[in-house]
């Protein structure tokens, strides 16, 4: 309500408070009227307290659609807007402008079946914290840097990268240390996973926090036949894997290349599919040979059933082509054989049945490269349910029962906690 408006309600609505006992000895009618003239402007008062409340409503619609034209994502391809940095640069110098700062905290609690004393095994631990630090560096240029922490694990730059659009031929480019496009599950932070931890795959052949190396790629975006849209990237990339993973060997020295292929389409104004297709070949060693291809397959289904509710499916598959049949131990003489040909998979759903809640499951599959090992692969499954606090905090509980190739199972049950505060470049959704 316009403030004049406030005012003039107000000289009224007192001055009709105080009529009665001014006016009581002017008889009965003259107080009736009093009495249905008060209550005229009590009526005319609520009427433009509900009039102001819509239209305050409507400017916030307004002032919330405005928000997002001005902080859209610039289109794949094209240069940012040189208006996007903060108004604190000075003219023509965008670098000068105060960065996006972000942090964010991953906190479990694991109660594992497991004896091994691995790290966050029961206890609550701060798995990792991201200090996110990006801007524009000009207006063909971004930089964007991610620093992890945890409370096992020494301090690592997870993310430091250098994006420029403008290439010719409607390229973009990355030059730094990033996650690399292969597939959906190894390619993201783990504060974007749809569970607690990564799929069996994933931590078998890629790493216990995804895959991301130090390299360079370039990405095009075009349109393709029959309304699909074409990702295309290639890149090349620094030797080895994550944590625990033996895909490649350890050196570093040996480079890997890859290339990746995504095609996503909407079928309908609710629905989308994404595909996509992954290639890796590098070292087992350090002798410069490429030993080692890999071929990953993706797909993921996204439906919005209805405006509160939503369906999610997720698969991948990677198989791999390597030139070692066995490995003879320097010491001891003993020979190892390996499969020339192991793959893993795994599929996943999740099902959104309320605004803040969702509830889903995986399914896992991983053939080992040794095969002396009782199973020869790890599989599990595992159940979880999501709370989504708000867009920047997240609860999530889970189960998983894993048999593992060396014939031991374990059952494991999760509880994370997961918070962001100031820039971040995706929601926890």
């Amino acid at each position: 309500m316009r403030a004049s408006h406030r005012l003039i309600a107000g000289l009224w609505a007192g001055a009709l408070v105080a009529a009665p006992s001014v006016f009581a000895d002017a008889g009965s009618d003259t107080a009736e009227e009093l009495r249905s003239l008060r209550r005229s402007v009590e009526a005319l008062q609520k009427t433009l307290e509900t009039q102001q409340r819509l239209i305050e409503q409507q400017q916030a619609k307004i002032e919330a659609l405005e928000g997002k034209i001005q902080t859209s994502p610039t289109p794949v391809g094209m240069p940012p807007s040189v208006t996007t940095p903060s108004p604190m640069a000075l003219p023509g110098q965008l670098g000068a402008a105060l960065p996006e700062i972000g942090l964010l905290a991953d906190i479990v609690a694991t109660s594992s079946q497991d004896g091994a004393d691995a790290d966050g095994n029961d206890r609550i631990a701060a798995r990792e914290v991201e200090l996110i630090v990006s801007g524009y560096v000009d207006p063909y240029s971004r930089l964007d840097a991610t620093f992890a922490f945890s409370d096992f694990e020494a301090a690592d730059v997870e993310e430091a990268y250098l994006t420029h659009w403008g290439i010719p031929g409607g390229l973009k480019g990355r030059f730094g240390r990033f996650f690399p496009k292969i597939g959906k599950a190894a390619a993201i932070h783990r504060d974007q996973l749809w569970t607690v931890d990564e799929p069996i795959v994933v931590r078998k052949y890629f790493g216990a926090e995804g895959y991301f190396r130090s390299g360079a790629d370039l990405t095009r975006v075009f349109g393709g036949p029959a309304g699909w849209v074409l990702e295309p990237s290639v890149g090349l990339l620094e030797g080895g894997v994550g944590e625990g993973a033996t895909t490649f060997g350890s050196s570093r020295r040996q480079p890997t290349l890859y290339s990746h292929l995504k095609t996503f389409k909407d079928l309908s104004d609710a629905a989308n599919v994404e595909v996509g297709l992954s290639h890796l070949i590098g070292s087992r060693d350090s002798d410069g040979r490429f030993e080692v291809n890999v071929l990953g397959v993706d797909a993921t289904y996204l439906n919005a059933l209805t405006p509160t509710t939503k369906l999610k499916l997720q698969g991948e598959f990677y198989l791999q082509h390597r030139d070692e049949a066995y490995a003879i131990h320097a010491d001891t003489g003993a020979t190892t054989q390996f499969d020339r040909h192991p793959w893993g998979a795994y599929l996943q759903a999740d099902y959104r049945f309320a605004p803040r809640w969702s509830v889903g499951g995986r399914a896992d599959h991983v053939r080992l490269l040794d095969t002396a090992a009782p199973r020869h692969a790890d599989q599990g499954l595992s159940a979880f349910l999501t709370f989504y606090q708000s867009e920047w905090a997240r609860w999530r509980l889970q189960y998983r029962h894993e048999e593992r190739a060396n014939a031991k199972t374990d059952d494991a049950v999760f509880l994370q906690g997961t918070v962001a505060i100031g820039a971040h470049k995706h929601q926890l959704q």
